[in-house]
Formats: C-alpha cells, structure tokens, sequence
C-alpha cells in the first residue's frame, strides 16, 4: 500500500478558482432546497445533480463556489499530494486513494493516522460526523505540537465506488460546527473520479492542475 497516513505537506500557495464561473452559496442552498430529496455528495463520477458545474482536477471535481480559493499541495519533488480548500478562515486538505470494492479502507487508515498523531503529541478524540466515526485531534497543551504552532486537525474518510476521499479540516473549523459549514457544502458538491485502471487499494489517485494553472505556476504568480 501507498502512505494514505502522510498528512500536511508544504506547499505553494497558488489560488485558482474563477470568481465570474463561480455559484453563490445562496444559489447553491436555493438549489439544495429544490432537491432535497436528493443524495448529497461526495459523489460518484457522474452521479452528481444536472447542471453541476465544477473545477475539473483530474481525480477530484470541486463545485464552483463563489469565495473558493484552492492550492496544490505538493512534496519536495513538486508531486501534487492532495489540494487544500479555503474559504473563509476554514481550510481542509482533500486526497483521494483507490479502494477495494469491499470497502473498509478508512478503518484501517483511520487507526494508523491516529497512531501517527499521538507519536506527535496531539490527544485523539474519536467522534461521530456526517460520513461516519472521525478524529479530533488537538495538540497537547505544553507538548512538542503545540510548541511547534501545531493546530486542532478534524479527519474525515469518505467511502465512494473503489475509492476513499480523506478531509483534514485545521484550525478553528476543526472544533466548531458553524465555521466549517462551507467546507460541507463543498464537499457535497465535489465528484470523485476514480477511473478503470487496476490500481492498488491505497494507492493515491491523480491530481490534475488545469493548463491555466499550471501556466500560473510556471510564471510563478
């Protein structure tokens, strides 16, 4: 198996959503409210409401969302890891892994990122969410985390068609309800895109800069 455990990376901050393509959240609650009888996402690929529009990022699909700004997260070999998502003062980190058609992944991952968050001083707190038992960790007051600046960390897996996606919430939003409701609305909206090929279960699913951005980057803006 790949490392599905590894958590926040460095990365360059590079934000790219279009502001004049975007839909209010207003738009988007109107339009829930039409349909709420409707499945809400994360979704299949395809699976999502008629008429949903999105920033295309190969594995990931991210609806447009007026107010989104959204960074590649990447390693020493400029690889993209996962994106991170802000709005607001909320962030959250999203990654998409292949799974087993059997599911159960986020079990298996969900113990050992909590293993890994301990080995890092930060008390773990399991909770019920809106996709199952997450982690609360918050660093532990006077330990080395918390020396380093760390943040409160909520983790969530979402268990799809062979595929997980895993959401790191940060900060503020980690804790309170209210200031992570735009980091929901975004992840009911989102596709996942898991594709045909034969991949091992772990494995992480490839994410795709659009050509603008990527000439973004190479500019260095």
């Amino acid at each position: 198996m790949r490392n599905p455990s590894r958590l926040v990376e460095s990365f360059p901050a590079v934000a790219f959503i279009p502001q004049d393509q975007a839909v209010s959240p207003a738009d988007r609650s109107a339009a829930s409210s039409e349909g709420s009888s409707e499945k809400l996402g994360p979704y299949n690929e395809g699976e999502s409401p008629e008429g949903s529009e999105f920033l295309d990022l190969g594995a990931i699909r991210v609806p447009l969302i007026t107010g989104l700004q959204i960074f590649p997260v990447q390693d020493e070999h400029e690889h993209i890891l996962a994106i991170e998502i802000v709005a607001g003062t909320a962030q959250m980190q999203l990654s998409a892994f292949a799974m087993q058609r059997s599911g159960g992944l986020w079990d298996q991952i969900r113990e050992e990122l909590a293993e890994q968050l301990k080995s890092q001083e930060y008390q773990i707190f399991p909770l019920p969410g809106p996709f199952g038992e997450a982690i609360l960790a918050r660093p532990i007051p006077e330990g080395r985390s918390a020396g380093e600046g760390a943040l409160p960390l909520l983790l969530w897996g979402v268990e799809g068609q062979r595929w997980l996606l895993r959401v790191i919430v940060r900060g503020l939003a980690a804790e309170d309800e209210n200031s992570r409701q735009q980091l929901l609305e975004v992840l009911h909206g989102l596709e996942v895109v898991r594709g045909t090929e034969a991949r091992v279960p772990g494995e992480l699913l490839p994410i795709v800069l659009p050509q603008q951005v990527r000439e973004q980057l190479e500019a260095g803006e």
